[in-house]
């Protein structure tokens, strides 16, 4: 079982007459003693064929090591034993190893001669978890459990090749256990005791009553990273990928297994916004824009940065959507019985006393996304008909009159699986009995379950998440006027391209006048012309000697021509005619940044190394940017160009000239609330029925699901022509399925797989 959320497992007993003790263990160089022996011998034991295990074999014993003796290698020899670490398969090999000593202190439970905990009254036994070649074994303090772990320990030795690290594994005991009896449980293991388990692959195991001190090492060591980072003087494109890819992925195991205290995940945010903003480590820099900028996405004006706070809690939500959604996985195993009492959406506060600080956190998330979270009608036995939100994600709203009337959901489905239309209208007002009825019927074999509103299939991840989050918990930044934020960041240039447009539409490229407006005493004037304050409008548009680059460069632009338009606004023109006008590729859209990037860089060299002014050169640096950035992007084109081509190339198979063919369309009603479908075949009438529905997939779907049931027995031999891309992608199982079409998806499938001779193509010409 794999260590997660150790802090439920750990188990705190102050009262009563029975001591409880966690052991962790340490292997003492665990992949170099792994017996090739042992090894073969589980994966028998296993059921692996005897040509997979020969295969094992040639990958473990072919290896060959040296020795480096004073800067020489020596002569190679072959070892024994053990497992070469950073090979991929080392790990999965090893998992199998230390698989033989779980079934052992499983076999010792069902014998009663090991005693496992529990996290509460309800919860089952506990008696291990492993991770690689670390475990905690968990157990009630007795003389015959330990013994009987002491004579495990030693089978497994023995067999193995093994050896516990002694030094460096101890035990835990329960704060009601005497001391005299603790010094003679650990004589028996020989093991040290320990007051605290201290942490884990960086994560606190057993929270103190501060969590800020238990997580004043992950703050030192993010801190440590930074300043070396801060020395090397890096770009705001490398830092934007460093952040992101290096610094946040560091702290992902950490958020995917215990919430951040608000202090220390506040002070993370910080430091990141920090080393963003600065040039050096020695020197304080200017913070230009607010942290919400910062974490704001990309299309509305932002940076896209994560925000540590948020992530945190979009992370503590997946946890919640696998307890929900994962019954049988080791969260729900543990978890369910001792909460059981805040599902199945916990309020802002537990229910249940004494909540450990993860479920404390949890509680709280739950809460806040609570309104993101729907029902997907089944059987109709676990929604409340009145106040969860199960009418296409809000709740239903009931007539006047009705509202003492005792109803559950499931009365209001019929023994076939169809909504008993008539109820319906009479407990609910029109509005909500029509979108009762554009939804598709349930299944009467599955329970209802949760669904997440902000993804199409209505499963959680943490993209989709984070954003709702982002929404809910970061203040807004005030909106520029429009720009368009995703073209400057789709297109495929370099990071520099978007980052340089960013800080132009955020007014805080460090001209003069902005840096004398941050109160820098210094010369306002242009470096070009000396004729007005350096604003960026003058800078990059109205300074007359800019005017003259913009008519004389490639794209003629005569950047004067309507002055009464802003700045911003004339920047965010020019770059969507420019994308427009495009024939192949982005040649005119990366033209017109390199224009403006070789005029910030010519001013710089005037400004700050005293260089000749020669309009000549802006052009001619102009050209030399735009010459190495084409072909860097043309070649991102082209590639993802062919991408698309290969996804779409064999997505739908030919039809045969045997079957029988229908042809299924759907189009708006005109003069009622639903949709119309057409079903045409060579052989017989066109058939048009009338159907409601959520969305024009959902209708397709449903028409598809239905006309499927009426020839089910009719012929052998049928293909199915439908309109929609998207149909054949679901089914084909390239894009994920829609939640307001799920179940007829899932009768179609069971359709096509028990008909083999059906298919579903899309109709061509």
């Amino acid at each position: 079982m794999r260590l997660k959320n150790v802090e439920e497992y750990v188990v705190v007993y102050t009262k009563g007459t029975n001591c409880y003790s966690v052991i962790k263990l340490d292997m003492h160089k665990a992949f170099d003693r792994v017996s090739w022996t042992f090894l073969m011998s589980a994966l028998d034991l296993f059921g692996f064929p005897i040509s997979w295990r020969n295969l094992i074999w040639e990958c473990i014993s072919t290896v060959t090591y040296s020795i480096m003796i004073n800067g020489e290698p020596s002569v190679s020899f072959h070892p024994s034993c053990g497992l070469r670490q950073g090979d991929p398969l080392s790990p999965y090999l090893f998992i199998m190893c230390m698989e033989i000593l779980s079934r052992q202190l499983q076999a010792a439970e069902s014998r009663h001669q090991l005693l496992g905990i529990k996290i509460s009254r309800y919860a089952p036994l506990l008696s291990h978890l492993f991770y690689a070649d670390d475990a905690f074994i968990c157990c009630k303090a007795t003389p015959a459990s330990f013994e009987s772990i002491r004579d495990i320990f030693h089978d497994f030795e023995a067999a193995s090749g093994q050896m516990i690290n002694l030094q460096k594994s101890f035990i835990k005991f329960s704060p009601n256990s005497p001391a005299d009896f603790k010094s003679h449980m650990t004589s028996i293991l020989r093991m040290n005791t320990a007051d605290s388990f201290g942490t884990y692959l960086g994560v606190p195991v057993d929270l103190p009553k501060c969590k800020k001190n238990a997580f004043r090492d992950l703050l030192d060591k993010i801190t440590t990273r930074i300043s070396s980072w801060a020395s090397l003087h890096l770009s705001q494109p490398s830092k934007f990928v460093i952040i992101n890819s290096i610094l946040i992925g560091s702290l992902v195991h950490i958020l995917a297994a215990v919430p951040l205290p608000l202090s220390v995940s506040k002070k993370l945010d910080s430091l990141i916004a920090a080393f963003w903003w600065s040039k050096n480590s020695s020197q304080r820099s200017i913070h230009w824009l607010s942290q919400s900028h910062l974490h704001t996405p990309k299309d509305t004006g932002g940076l896209g940065i994560k925000s540590v706070t948020v992530l945190s809690q979009a992370y503590l939500l997946k946890n919640f959507w696998r307890i929900h959604h994962r019954p049988t996985g080791i969260l729900a195993k543990y978890l369910t019985p001792k909460y059981r009492k805040d599902f199945p959406i916990p309020t802002q506060k537990s229910k249940v006393s004494q909540p450990s600080f993860v479920w404390q956190g949890l509680c709280k998330v739950a809460a806040t996304c609570s309104e993101a979270m729907a029902w997907k009608v089944g059987n109709g036995n676990l929604i409340n008909l009145r106040t969860d939100r199960w009418v296409q994600g809000k709740k239903p709203d009931v007539r006047q009159g009705q509202s003492s009337l005792s109803l559950a959901l499931s009365d209001l489905i019929c023994e076939n699986g169809s909504w008993k239309t008539s109820l319906i209208f009479r407990v609910f007002d029109i509005s909500t009995a029509k979108a009762i009825l554009a939804m598709e019927p349930p299944l009467l074999e599955i329970d209802d379950y949760l669904y997440w509103k902000y993804t199409e299939d209505g499963a959680y991840t943490i993209q989709s998440g984070y954003k709702y989050l982002l929404s809910k918990l970061l203040p807004k930044p005030p909106q520029l006027c429009v720009f368009p934020w995703k073209l400057i960041w789709l297109v495929p240039f370099s990071t520099k391209f978007p980052l340089f447009f960013w800080r132009l539409a955020h007014h805080i490229i460090p001209t003069k006048t902005v840096l004398a407006h941050r109160g820098f005493s210094l010369d306002t004037s242009c470096p070009f012309c000396r004729l007005g304050p350096e604003t960026p409008e003058h800078l990059f548009r109205s300074c007359d000697v800019i005017q003259h680059v913009w008519r004389a460069s490639l794209l003629g632009i005569r950047s004067m021509a309507n002055s009464t338009v802003s700045f911003i606004k004339w920047i965010a023109d020019h770059l969507l005619y420019l994308h427009r006008s495009a024939s192949t590729g982005f040649d005119g859209l990366l033209y017109f940044f390199c224009v403006l990037r070789s005029i910030w860089l010519t001013r710089n060299s005037i400004v700050f190394e005293n260089a000749a002014l020669a309009p000549v050169r802006i052009l001619r640096l102009a050209d030399t940017l735009h010459r190495s950035h084409l072909s860097l992007s043309s070649l991102c084109h082209e590639e993802f160009q062919s991408r698309q081509i290969s996804t779409l190339e064999g997505m739908y198979p030919p039809i045969s000239k045997a079957t029988v063919s229908y042809e299924i369309s759907i189009c708006r009603n005109p003069f009622q609330d639903g949709y119309v479908a057409s079903v045409v075949s060579e052989s017989c009438l066109p058939q048009i029925f009338h159907l409601r529905a959520s969305s024009f997939f959902a209708a397709y779907s449903h028409a598809l699901h239905q006309f499927m049931k009426i020839h089910a027995f009719s012929f052998t031999d049928i293909a199915f022509l439908v309109s929609s891309q998207k149909l054949c992608a679901v089914l084909a199982s390239q894009q994920p399925v829609p939640i307001d079409a799920r179940n007829s998806l899932r009768g179609i499938r069971t359709f096509l797989r028990s008909r083999r001779n059906w298919s579903v193509s899309l109709a061509t010409g």
